[in-house]
């Protein structure tokens, strides 16, 4: 049988309605618990992907430095070896200058 809401008004508390109002309230407290946790979950996960990627672009940074140093090493060794050879060139036209 279906109750008349417009004829009998019952107190909510201590009712079957007042029972589901008080669920509905604890869920309603549980769900906005929830989403606080996660939205601070969300900007800490968001905080850290930041780091991480500005480690990688001063790793990549880095990676890139560490070629152009290499590159620069490689270049300095054969400067090197030029002059090595041309200094032993001038050394042995000088000493045929001697003879």
């Amino acid at each position: 049988m279906k109750k008349n809401r417009d004829n009998e008004q019952l107190p909510l508390a201590g009712t079957e309605e007042g029972e589901i109002l008080s669920r509905l309230s604890e869920r309603v407290d549980r769900a906005v618990t929830t989403i606080q946790e996660l939205r601070r979950e969300r900007d800490s996960l968001k905080s850290r992907l930041e780091e991480a990627e500005s480690r990688l672009r001063e790793s990549d940074n880095a990676s890139s430095r560490a070629t152009e140093l290499e590159e620069d090493c490689d270049r300095y060794k054969r400067e090197r070896g030029e002059i090595r050879n041309r200094i032993e060139s001038i050394l042995s036209n000088l000493e045929s200058l001697d003879s």
